[in-house]
């Protein structure tokens, strides 16, 4: 790269950060390098052959009418280079450098057409953010700066994952979208992630109360490593397009469904069952289906957070239920739990909390888990300000005691 090219790039990014890009005409600063201030470190003074170098080139620059120069009183340095702002275009086109308006207008319209007809919201918000920022203040991500490439192939997934009429596996959704099994892992998927995470209310908040990783993430959107396995044990049958299986024959140990049959599922027949338990933890899940489980009871292990094909499941568990069918959730008794609860209830208002009391922080407090003050003054807010109403003798102990209780401790 030239010297005058230097000059010019540096001059130019500069101006890309400053308001006469953004808010042309509301500022009178000069976009100027101060070599005094090392805003041009290649310029090495004390190196004649550098120094003349540089020099020679700002001259050249100012007999184009590119930059103004001011020199250190009787020395030959440089002291600023400013950018004449009149002739911005002209130094764009001698670097062949995109201006940000050219650059803009043509992000915004890349993503625009690749994603007309999509609807998916987070998308949506997603684009809707990325070409308002361009169009208005020609800002644009900056992994797409330099080139379309990696933008092109965040598109292309996107618009296949619209097109998704349920889960995949992440292989298969590579595939599809590339012709290549591991490519959106390889390239795409922490991008594709970290926008999802951050225009996805809902994964964002699973991601906060459970420390999902990146598998578990992909899982919350319906693309997944490897099919799901949910647990559960009762006497129903489970209707399938293909058949019938009998969850009772698999006798107080239950069962393991794969994620991937949960499409075929038709209907569960649960006449037999008059109570449904959910657990969010593994271990008292297992500990209760071998010693607490009644024979009209089904018990389904909850696991933490709801992928769209748990949902599913969920729901149409809930659909099979009777009426009168008691249907209950058991997790632990803290903010995580209680944001749970609610999330499972939206999916089936007749939910009840189970041994989510305040009883039970009274009772296991000594086996509590310490909270800092700022997590109790959380919680106190949002008991304040009307959320977690149903637990609200739990969290006035839980403040009481400075602990929560988690599910592990009914063990001891």
């Amino acid at each position: 790269m030239t010297e005058q090219s230097i000059i010019l790039n540096r001059l130019l990014d500069k101006f890309e950060n400053s308001k006469h890009l953004s808010e042309p005409g509301t500022s009178h600063r000069r976009v100027m390098l101060r070599v005094g201030k090392k805003e041009l470190p290649e310029y090495r003074y004390e190196d004649a052959t550098t120094r003349d170098a540089y020099n020679e080139a700002a001259r050249m620059l100012e007999a184009k009418q590119m930059v103004q120069l001011e020199w250190v009183k009787g020395r030959p340095l440089l002291s600023v280079v400013v950018l004449n702002l009149e002739q911005v275009i002209l130094c764009y086109t001698a670097l062949g450098r995109v201006h940000p308006k050219t650059q803009a207008n043509h992000i915004s319209t890349l993503i625009d057409s690749a994603l007309e007809g999509v609807s998916v919201p987070w998308i949506v918000a997603w684009k809707e953010d990325i070409c308002s920022e361009a169009v208005e203040h020609l800002k644009i991500p900056n992994f797409c700066k330099s080139d379309d490439t990696l933008l092109n192939d965040l598109l292309r997934s996107f618009r296949e994952y619209a097109a998704l009429s349920g889960s995949i596996t992440m292989r298969a959704f590579s595939s599809k979208c590339f012709s290549d099994t591991k490519f959106f892992e390889r390239n795409i998927r922490d991008l594709f992630l970290r926008i999802a995470r951050k225009y996805d209310n809902a994964l964002a908040l699973a991601c906060e109360e459970n420390n999902l990783g990146e598998k578990e993430q992909l899982a919350f959107l319906g693309i997944y490593a490897r099919p799901e396995h949910y647990e559960l044990a009762g006497n129903c049958l489970i209707r399938t397009k293909q058949g019938e299986l009998d969850l009772n024959v698999s006798g107080c140990w239950g069962l393991a469904l794969p994620s991937t049959l949960i499409d075929s599922i038709t209907e569960f027949e649960m006449s037999a069952i008059d109570c449904v338990t959910f657990i969010e933890n593994k271990t008292n899940y297992d500990e209760y289906i071998a010693s607490e489980k009644q024979s009209g009871e089904l018990v389904i292990y909850h696991g933490g957070f709801l992928s769209p094909q748990k949902r599913r499941l969920f729901t149409l568990i809930a659909n099979g239920a009777d009426t009168t069918t008691n249907i209950r959730f058991w997790a632990d008794i803290d903010m995580g739990g209680f944001q749970m609860f609610q999330q499972l209830q939206e999916l089936i208002p007749g939910l009840v909390p189970m041994r989510m009391s305040g009883e039970f922080v009274d009772k296991f407090h000594e086996h509590g888990l310490a909270r800092s003050k700022e997590y109790l003054s959380a919680l106190k807010t949002d008991l304040e300000n009307g959320k977690h109403l149903l637990f609200k003798d739990a969290i006035e102990r839980i403040l009481n005691f400075g602990v929560t209780i988690e599910q592990e401790a009914f063990l001891n």
